[in-house]
């Protein structure tokens, strides 16, 4: 075969003939799998990094949902305009600047209002319970009946 005529058959496989024609170990008809989209990494609504990931799975190829909340689903017509998002990079609301106060301030026993609270709390539970056990003791006492005291001469 000349030179010309084997780029001839190159250019009928590489053009129309194309479509017919197989790669070896590839059956006819059959079509490469599809590839599934990507959900880019992103921030949710509570300020966490949601890391990127792969709809590859089964049927469900592509990326869908929300900006703020994203998953992988069945239909294309679903699928998530992910270059539409601003949430890329972390909320400014996410991370607070530091003021000077909380940063310098250090902790001082005599300002903690804590254990008088705890001591409060526990004082009155004790005197609750002790309560509770005199009222028992006094209703078991007056619900007994009297005993007869018959003493003899």
């Amino acid at each position: 075969m000349s030179p010309l005529g084997a780029l001839t058959v190159l250019l009928l496989l590489a053009g129309a003939g194309a479509r017919n024609a197989s790669w070896p170990g590839e059956r006819k008809g059959e079509r490469a799998a599809p590839v599934g989209d990507t959900c880019r990494g992103y921030y949710d609504v509570m300020g966490q990094y949601d890391p990127q990931f792969n709809c590859s799975s089964g049927t469900y190829l592509y990326c869908c949902g929300t900006c703020h909340y994203r998953f992988c689903c069945e239909f294309r017509s679903y699928q998530l305009a992910q270059g539409g998002c601003n949430n890329y990079y972390s909320p400014d609301w996410a991370n607070p600047p530091l003021t000077s106060s909380s940063v310098t301030e250090r902790y001082d026993p005599s300002k903690d209002r804590t254990n008088s609270t705890v001591y409060i709390i526990c004082a009155v539970l004790t005197l609750s319970l002790a309560v509770g056990i005199g009222i028992k003791v006094a209703f078991r006492k007056s619900a007994q009946q009297p005993r007869d005291v018959n003493v003899s001469r």
